[in-house]
C-alpha cells in the first residue's frame, strides 16, 4: 500500500509541474514579441548560396517576389544560379571568413543602392578532430568562418538596417550546438548560438531580430557519414520550412524534431555509451 501511495503522490506531483510548465510557456509566449519581418526592400542577403541551403533558401526567396544578394566563394556555382534565377538574383564572390572581402563586397552592394533587411548567415565548415594532432589551426579556421564570419556581416549591416527601419539576421547553427562532437565545429555552433541569444536581448526594442536555426542532418556536400543517417532532410524542404517559420516570426527554429529530441536525452546518457 506504501509504494501505491508513493506512486501517486509522485504522479500528482509530476503532473501539477507539468500544468505549471505549460501553462507559463503558452503565457510567456503570448506575451513575447515575435519578429518581424520588414518587407520594405522585399531584399535579402543569403551566405552560402551556391550550394545546400543556400541555394534552397535563395531558390524560394526569389519565388517569393524578393530580390536575394548571393554570397559564396565559388563563382561558377553563382554563375549558374544567376543564370537559372535571373535579374532577381545578384551574385558576389566572397570567402565569409576574410573579414576585408566581406567589407569589400558590402560596400559594392551599398554602392548598388541595394538595402536588405533580411539575412541569411548560412555559410558554415566543420570537420572531426583527429586524436592526438594540433587542434588551434582549425579551431581557429572554424570560428573564422562559423563565428566571427557571421559576427563580421552583422557589423557590416546593423547600422544600416537600423535607418530601413528594422531587420532581421538569421544564423543557421546546428543541434550539434548542444551535444559535442567534433569540437570546433560544435564549439563554434555552440557560441553562436548564445551570441543570437544576447544581441536578441540586446537589441529588443530597436526592430532588429536575431533569429537561430538549429538543422538536423542535410543531404549537401558538408554532410560526411559512413553510411546515410536516418531522417536526414532535403535541402528544398529544409529551406521551405525554415522560411515559412521565420515570416510566422519564430525566434529559434528546429526543424528536426527527431534529432533535437534524440540529442537533448543524449546529455544525460552516460559518456561511455556515447563513444
Amino acid at each position: 500500500m506504501f509504494i501505491f501511495r508513493l506512486l501517486k503522490w509522485f504522479l500528482y506531483i509530476f503532473s501539477t509541474i507539468a500544468a505549471l510548465s505549460l501553462t507559463t510557456f503558452l503565457i510567456f509566449s503570448f506575451i513575447d514579441r515575435q519578429i518581424t519581418i520588414n518587407e520594405t526592400t522585399k531584399t535579402c542577403l543569403v551566405t552560402g548560396a551556391s550550394s545546400g541551403i543556400g541555394r534552397a533558401i535563395s531558390v524560394e526567396m526569389v519565388k517569393r517576389g524578393w530580390k536575394v544578394i548571393g554570397i559564396a566563394r565559388r563563382e561558377e556555382k553563382l554563375k549558374e544560379l544567376e543564370r537559372e534565377l535571373g535579374a532577381a538574383f545578384i551574385p558576389y564572390k566572397c570567402d565569409v571568413s576574410i573579414p576585408e572581402q566581406i567589407h569589400k563586397v558590402t560596400a559594392e552592394i551599398k554602392k548598388q543602392q541595394l538595402k536588405p533587411t533580411l539575412f541569411f548567415l548560412n555559410s558554415g565548415t566543420g570537420d572531426v578532430e583527429i586524436k592526438f594532432q594540433p587542434m588551434l589551426t582549425r579551431h581557429k579556421q572554424t570560428f573564422d568562418t562559423n563565428y566571427f564570419g557571421v559576427i563580421t556581416w552583422i557589423d557590416e549591416w546593423i547600422n544600416n538596417v537600423k535607418t530601413y527601419g528594422g531587420g532581421t539576421f538569421v544564423v543557421t547553427s546546428s543541434v550539434n550546438a548542444i551535444f559535442g562532437y567534433g569540437a570546433s565545429y560544435c564549439a563554434s555552433k555552440a557560441a553562436i548560438n548564445a551570441c543570437f541569444k544576447a544581441l536578441r536581448l540586446q537589441y529588443y526594442y530597436d526592430k532588429i531580430g536575431f533569429v537561430i536555426v538549429m538543422p538536423g542532418p542535410i543531404a549537401t556536400d558538408m554532410l560526411k557519414t559512413p553510411k546515410p543517417l536516418p531522417f536526414t532532410h532535403q535541402p528544398e524542404a529544409e529551406a521551405l520550412y525554415i522560411i515559412k517559420q521565420i515570416f510566422k516570426g519564430k525566434k529559434q527554429i528546429e526543424p528536426s524534431w527527431f534529432y533535437s529530441f534524440l540529442i537533448r536525452i543524449l546529455n544525460y546518457v552516460p559518456d561511455c555509451w556515447k563513444v
